[in-house]
C-alpha cells in the first residue's frame, strides 16, 4: 500500500470518528483567537484547575506545533471555542529525490471521554510548491481534556498546527 493510500485510509477513519464524537454535547464559550509562539506549546506543565490532572502539559490559551516530519504531541485544554489552523508546504531542502512534492497528514485526537478525531491535511493528495495548505482556520467548540496531535510518519512537508482560543 502506498503512502498516499495509507494516509487516505487514516483520514477516512479519523473523519468517521469525528462524526461519532460530534454527536455528544460539548460545553463552551466564545473567545477570539490569539497569536503565539511557533515551535512548542505556549505553556509548560501546570495543574489543571477545571478537570482531573492528566500529566500532560496544560495549555489554557492553546498550542502551536511545527515540524518537517511525523510527530506526536500531547496536551490538555479547557473547554471552549477554538480556532484550528493547519499549514503545510513543500520545501525543496526536504526532497532528496527531487520529486517536487511532499505528503502531509495527521489527526487531532480527543483522548478523554468518548474520544474522537479530526483529520488534518489531505494525505491522499501530494503537496507541491504551487499547492500548499494555508488555512483558513476552522472554528469549533472543544471539550475540556487531553488531546494528542499525531502527524503521520509518512509526512515529508514542513507543517504548522495551531489550536488557539
Amino acid at each position: 500500500m502506498s503512502g498516499y493510500q495509507r494516509l487516505a485510509s487514516a483520514s477516512l477513519v479519523a473523519a468517521v470518528a469525528l462524526v461519532i464524537a460530534a454527536c455528544g454535547p460539548t460545553p463552551g464559550s466564545t473567545t477570539n483567537p490569539t497569536s503565539g509562539p511557533t515551535t512548542n506549546p505556549t505553556s509548560g506543565p501546570t495543574t489543571n484547575p477545571t478537570s482531573e490532572p492528566s500529566g500532560y502539559p496544560y495549555s489554557p490559551e492553546g498550542v502551536t506545533y511545527n515540524g518537517e516530519a511525523g510527530a506526536v504531541y500531547t496536551f490538555s485544554i479547557p473547554a471552549g471555542a477554538y480556532s484550528l489552523n493547519q499549514q503545510a508546504s513543500y520545501d525543496p531542502a526536504l526532497d532528496p529525490d527531487g520529486s517536487g512534492e511532499c505528503l502531509f497528514g495527521g489527526e487531532l485526537d480527543y483522548l478523554s471521554g468518548s474520544g474522537g478525531s479530526i483529520a488534518l491535511g489531505d494525505g491522499s493528495v501530494p503537496i507541491t510548491a504551487m499547492s500548499p495548505i494555508e488555512g483558513p482556520a476552522t472554528e469549533g467548540t472543544y471539550s475540556a481534556g487531553d488531546y494528542r496531535l499525531y502527524i503521520y510518519p509518512e509526512t515529508t512537508c514542513s507543517w504548522t498546527i495551531e489550536l488557539w482560543r
